[in-house]
């Protein structure tokens, strides 16, 4: 059997470093290529050398160039050489303006299709999308297709979508795996992260409010469920996936198949914190006019595009990850019972200004 040689986009990321670290460990034999930006490169050399993984290459390079911003030449070894590409770079902030969501969401991947296209021992595409391509859809949105959506609520979402779009006119040619994860959070152990988004930004604007010594209200309807899995379930599924060849050719979405509510989220949260609440509320037309102001959202440390996702109604099927992971035994943790472990992260470490939105 070919030794595996494996080309990864997206490390050093959140995702991306843990799910390298367990497919070094669970595949030893294997050769692991890390196309890095030159402006990360030393950084990415450093977690390597913290991860004490030895064969693993980093190549400079850019997903938004030809050749991903390689020679000829070694484009043409690499392509000759890889086995596996596993495309996980992207831009997540849902604050980014179109052109740079679109440079790096949608033509890398038309750049990382390039490679797999030219790639002449390809064993799998394993492509990093995100349950969010379903936009401002409602009720159940499926696996197995992607189908015309209602609008975005952001860029992100949007080239997301468009770039998933692009993956899947190939799965014919190419042997893809799409995995579309959910809002993914620190680990359900020890509730690390690197940075605080999703449910974080809750735990943020309630300290913040907290400290006006006043009970909390309700901010906005907090009507949708919110779907949150840990990092940790993501890297173990995603490895259990792709171990597997009968796995090809499908989309997978690592979500929580019994998401809570968002109110309950919220109730959780002031009760983890020691906060007062919540009592009141402030009504969802306000909430979103008091986050058009600069100077609240810097206040309560959030992006205005986050009030989408505490109120908007949609489920994500799971039917194809639950079938493929059945039996591995592998399964999402229920969110609340590691919530205290990401608060206890946060507490931890909320004077560090590097795990925080910038404006």
């Amino acid at each position: 059997m070919k030794e595996k040689v494996i080309f990864f986009t997206g490390f050093p990321g959140f995702i991306g470093k843990r799910l390298l670290e367990k497919m070094v460990q669970s595949h030893p034999q294997a050769r692991f290529i890390l196309l890095v930006e030159e402006r990360i490169s030393n950084q990415a050399a450093q977690q390597l050398e913290t991860m004490q993984i030895s064969k693993a290459e980093i190549v400079l390079g850019d997903i938004t160039k030809p050749h991903l911003g390689m020679e000829k030449a070694q484009w043409d070894l690499l392509s000759s050489q890889v086995t596996d590409v596993f495309h996980l770079a992207a831009i997540y902030d849902l604050a980014i303006p179109f052109k740079p969501a679109h440079k790096v969401n949608v033509e890398g991947t038309k750049n990382i299709i390039a490679l797999c296209q030219h790639t002449q021992s390809l064993m799998a595409f394993v492509y990093f999308s995100t349950c969010y391509v379903a936009g401002k859809s409602t009720g159940t949105f499926y696996e197995d297709d992607l189908p015309p959506v209602p609008g975005f609520k952001n860029h992100y979402e949007a080239t997301k979508y468009e770039a998933e779009q692009m993956v899947r006119q190939y799965l014919k040619q190419i042997p893809t795996i799409i995995i579309r994860p959910s809002i993914v959070v620190g680990d359900s152990l020890q509730g690390e992260t690197q940075k605080f988004d999703g449910p974080f930004f809750g735990m943020i604007m309630i300290d913040r409010l907290k400290k006006w010594g006043i009970p909390i209200p309700y901010l906005g309807a907090l009507r949708a469920k919110v779907n949150v899995v840990p990092v940790d379930f993501v890297v173990n599924a995603t490895l259990a996936i792709w171990q597997n060849p009968k796995n090809l050719g499908k989309c997978y979405a690592l979500a929580d198949p019994n998401p809570i509510e968002t109110k309950e989220l919220y109730v959780e949260t002031i009760k983890q914190l020691g906060a007062r609440g919540p009592l009141g509320k402030v009504p969802p037309h306000f909430m979103e006019w008091l986050l058009s102001f600069k100077t609240i959202r810097n206040f309560l440390g959030v992006p205005r595009q986050i009030l989408s996702y505490f109120n908007h109604d949609v489920s994500f099927d799971t039917t194809n990850a639950t079938n493929a992971l059945r039996e591995s035994g592998i399964s999402c943790p229920p969110l609340l019972s590691y919530f205290p472990k990401l608060v206890e992260f946060y507490q931890q470490n909320k004077h560090r200004k590097e795990f925080y939105w910038q404006p």
